[in-house]
This record gives C-alpha cells, sequence and structure tokens, in this order.
C-alpha cells in the first residue's frame, strides 16, 4: 500500500471514528461489560482508534487490536497491541477475549458464519461480542432520493454489484439470528439513522449528516471504480463521470437520505 494510500484511509477512518463518537454519544460499545474487563479484541481495526481509546479508558484491560494492513501509530498506550491478521481466517489466539468489538467490516466478509464460529470459540463464557455496522443501501422515508437519480443509480449499482462479487452490503441483517443459532445470549439490536447532509433535525443529526456528506464525497470513486469496472463491466472515464454527476446530486441536498446503521 503506497504512502499516499495511507494517508488517505487513515483520514478517512478517522473522519469516520469522529461520526460513530457523535452517534453514540461519545460511548465507544453498547454491551454492557464489566469495568473490571480485562482482554479485549478488535477485529478489522484500521487506524487502531477505537483500540487505542477503549484501552485509556480501561488502562487494566489488554486490547488487541488485528488488520490486514499496519497502519496504526507507532506510539500508543502500553495495553494496546496491534497484529497483522485475516479475520476471515482461522482465529490462532493463545488466550480468550471478554469483549470483542468490530466496526464497519461488512465490505471484507463474505462469510459471517464462519466469523461468528471464529468469535464463539475465541470468547470467554460471560463474554461479550458487539458488532457496529452500516447496511446498504440508503434509502429515504419521503421518496426523496428519487430526487437524486445519479446518487439513486449509484446507491443501487454499488448493491447489485457487491452482491455478484459476493458481499451482501445488508448482511449484518442477519447476524442476530446466526449469533442465536450459534447459542449466544442476550442477542440485542440497536438501530438509528445516519442522515447524508445537514437535513435532519437534531443538533447532533445535523453533525452526523455533515461528517457523512464529507465521507461520501471522499470515497465515492474509490468505492465504485473496482466494482463498477469489474462486476458491471463500465469503463474507467464512464465511471469518473458518474462520480462527478453523483457528487453534484449529493451536494444539491435534495434528498432527506440517510444509511441504517
Amino acid at each position: 500500500m503506497s504512502t499516499a494510500a495511507v494517508t488517505t484511509r487513515t483520514r478517512k477512518e478517522k473522519l469516520q471514528h469522529r461520526i460513530w463518537q457523535i452517534s453514540l454519544s461519545g460511548r465507544l460499545n453498547l454491551a454492557p461489560i464489566s469495568e473490571s474487563v480485562s482482554s479485549c479484541l478488535d477485529i478489522g481495526c484500521g487506524t487502531g482508534a477505537w483500540a487505542i481509546e477503549f484501552a485509556d479508558r480501561h488502562p487494566r484491560c489488554q486490547v488487541t487490536g488485528t488488520d490486514l494492513s499496519p497502519i496504526q501509530p507507532d506510539i500508543v498506550p502500553r495495553n494496546v497491541e496491534f497484529i497483522v491478521d485475516d479475520i476471515t481466517s482461522e482465529w490462532l489466539y493463545p488466550e480468550r477475549f471478554d469483549f470483542i468489538h468490530s466496526r464497519a467490516i461488512t465490505v471484507g466478509i463474505k462469510d459471517w458464519s464462519a466469523l461468528v464460529d471464529q468469535v464463539w470459540k475465541n470468547l470467554k463464557p460471560g463474554g461479550w461480542i458487539e458488532f457496529q455496522e452500516y447496511h446498504f443501501p440508503f434509502t429515504s422515508d419521503d421518496d426523496t432520493l428519487k430526487l437524486c437519480p445519479a446518487l439513486d443509480l449509484w446507491n443501487n449499482n454499488l448493491a447489485s454489484a457487491s452482491a455478484k462479487a459476493g458481499m451482501r452490503l445488508d448482511a449484518i441483517l442477519n447476524v442476530p439470528a446466526i449469533l442465536q443459532e450459534k447459542g449466544f445470549a442476550n442477542v440485542d439490536q440497536a438501530a438509528t439513522k445516519w442522515p447524508l447532509g445537514p437535513w435532519a433535525k437534531g443538533k447532533k443529526e445535523k453533525k452526523v449528516g455533515e461528517l457523512l456528506e464529507r465521507d461520501l464525497l471522499g470515497a465515492i470513486e474509490g468505492t465504485s471504480m473496482r466494482l463498477y469496472t469489474k462486476i458491471l463491466g463500465w469503463s474507467e472515464e464512464a465511471v469518473r463521470k458518474h462520480v462527478e454527476e453523483v457528487h453534484d446530486d449529493i451536494r444539491a441536498r435534495r434528498a432527506h437520505a440517510y444509511i441504517p446503521m
């Protein structure tokens, strides 16, 4: 991965971490973990922002973060360790964890049942797993998404191309049932909406919308190029033109669109 790519991903994930912070009112997790939690695994940790903050709040907890890319900072709290690892392969940790956390890993997971199996094997009895995920596509309760034809087309194309590539962007909706079938108890869901743009009424919702808009504007081309060219057969020139049109629709703010979380 090039330095430019690392810098772009780092900035993007810092922005996304900020969105999560605001959305969860400063909380890092919703699972009722004990203050005496001693071990935590953050899978697909990215830049390590969540893992580092969790370690700061729980200084007696040993936090392990894993990701395919070693893009985490060198200077971290003493109770944090980062490992390059593929969470879709067998996990080989020497001990089980009190708490396993993940955030926004949907695009990297094709087999959620296999992932849940690994969680089950690596979680202590009485431990907690928390998946913090979005699920596509964007939607609007008042059908205003139809006022943005380029955005609406991109929204539908992204979902269909991802499905053809073996990734269902709404797969998280099936995970509660998978957890229950595996034997997990106290399975719960907390749903919210992230607005696209500052159209929502609440102060928090407006801020989330502003940041999500900025995030999406910076991510659309990179997210779309491979799927559109490899799966849908578009030319790179056509994708770039389409992305410009999607940008125009987003900036116009005609749609009361949101992504379910």
